[in-house]
């Protein structure tokens, strides 16, 4: 899925952007507190590495407990998290 995700993003990429700026990307996976979890909690990047796009970037994304700072970026960014669907428990 990730492959085919990659593939549409760069076509769209190359897409004329008429006279508007193109939007930059960060995605990448969501680590999560545990589910039992309660209280707020914010989001900080942990790593961040350039592509061979510069309107992408590879992230890696970690909630944390409390409040804290909103994620700082530019007003033409979008967020892409990849969060992992909770393991099943046996019944």
């Amino acid at each position: 899925m990730k492959a085919a995700l990659l593939s549409r993003l760069q076509r769209l990429e190359t897409r004329s952007g008429g006279a508007h700026k193109a939007l930059k990307l960060l995605l990448g996976p969501l680590r999560q507190l545990p589910a039992n979890y309660t209280g707020e909690r914010h989001v900080v990047i942990t790593k961040r590495e350039p592509t061979d796009s510069p309107t992408r970037e590879e992230c890696e994304f970690e909630e944390r407990p409390g409040p804290g700072p909103h994620l700082q970026f530019e007003e033409d960014t979008m967020l892409i998290f990849f969060v992992a669907p909770p393991e099943r428990v046996p019944a």
